[in-house]
């Protein structure tokens, strides 16, 4: 590893696992709890490999979904070091790049926000989202392929249980980019586009927009350049000019689910249903009792059909969010039924108790904040 040399460092591959805090769907509510690196040369000789998990700054806001995928614990992730120490040493490790690659650009967004936090400059480089990359080389724009799903079609070996912990992560993630790369590579070699070298975007040879363009901001170049951070021209860059990867992982995606949604009505077939949108249930004659984990609901089947949908009644409360005391009378109230599917109605079911727990979070943050200052308040008039 010795043998390279700092100037010859092109590529930072990186992967960052995170905590979602209950009831939150954006930056704002992540935090990362695992960070792993691998730098290579330009030939992707392996020169530094880096590995941490993180502490959180609050353990009650860890979710169940973290702890389950990360293959960690509460005391083990708040015994790990601050995310400040921890994302300075990372700094200090990799001090020359050209590339990140990364999988996803909300991961990239998530580095870039927490660094700035702590002041930490990132050197000036292009960011590859091989997310993104392969959505044009192997699919049609019209749905985000998945990290498992590209590993299995690009015939990458992975093991299961080791999926998103990100020391795993990082150094499938840089197999599958090499391996794509190589392969696309070799499949494009006679042929090449133009490169806007202003905007960095890739063009045919006949697009209408390059017209216009100054020779100074042209140059041919190969189509491998999809892998330079250059980005596609929409006008000109149909997924025929481009794709190059048969890779199928949109039909048989869409394929589960209709099997799903198609299926008669049995005690099995409701279990599956049920696990698909990870919510519990129990099964009496034609009536399907759901739990979530916000509510209960009670949903009544008729002729392989649902009939009516009710939903256990509950009020938000300041002191504790979606706990069992939150629960002021016993009974229900019957809901509007979103459709007489029963798939359909689990995923409304999943998606309406999803979104009363972000606004019961976002209350109880609220709430928090107020007592807080109340008390600090009447701390100042005795005083």
């Amino acid at each position: 590893m010795d043998a390279v040399k700092r100037e010859e460092l092109e590529y930072l591959f990186v992967d960052v696992e995170w905590n979602q805090a209950p009831g939150t769907k954006d930056l704002e509510g992540r935090e990362p709890v695992q960070i792993a690196a691998i730098a290579t040369n330009s030939d992707f000789y392996i020169a530094k490999m880096f590995s941490r998990a993180i502490r959180v700054s609050n353990a009650d806001l860890i979710s169940e979904d973290t702890l389950r995928i990360t293959h960690t614990s509460v005391v083990n992730i708040m015994r790990a070091k601050s995310e400040e120490e921890v994302l300075s040493c990372f700094a200090q490790t990799f001090y020359e790049y050209h590339y990140i690659v990364m999988w996803n650009r909300s991961d990239y967004d998530l580095l870039k926000k927490e660094l700035k936090k702590y002041g930490i400059s990132m050197k000036e480089h292009q960011v590859l989202i091989l997310q993104e990359i392969l959505g044009v080389i192997a699919g049609d724009g019209d749905k985000e392929i998945g990290f498992k799903t590209a590993l299995e079609c690009a015939q990458i070996k992975y093991d299961p249980s080791y999926l998103h912990y990100a020391r795993h992560d990082v150094n499938y993630l840089y197999q599958l980019f090499v391996k794509c790369l190589q392969i696309y590579e070799k499949r494009t070699e006679n042929e090449y586009c133009i490169v806007n070298t202003r905007t960095r975007k890739l063009h045919t040879k006949n697009c209408a927009y390059m017209r216009s363009t100054k020779p100074e901001h042209i140059l041919m170049v190969s189509k491998k350049a999809i892998f330079w951070g250059c980005t596609i021209c929409k006008h000109c860059g149909g997924n025929n000019t481009w794709k190059k990867f048969n890779w199928d992982y949109k039909c048989e995606d869409q394929k589960q689910k209709e099997k799903l949604s198609q299926l008669l009505l049995t005690e099995e077939n409701i279990e599956k249903i049920c696990k698909r949108f990870k919510v519990f249930c129990h099964i009496s004659n034609d009536m399907v009792f759901i739990r979530t984990a916000f509510s209960r609901w009670i949903v009544y089947l008729k002729d392989n059909k649902v009939e009516k949908v009710f939903h256990e009644n509950y009020r938000s409360n300041k002191s504790q969010l979606c706990k069992r005391n939150l629960k002021y009378m016993e009974g229900y109230h019957k809901q509007k039924c979103p459709s007489d599917e029963f798939y359909k109605v689990i995923r409304y079911i999943k998606s309406h108790d999803a979104g009363m727990v972000k606004k019961l979070y976002k209350k109880n943050r609220v709430e928090k904040l107020l007592e807080r200052v109340a008390m600090e308040t009447k701390s100042e008039k005795y005083r």
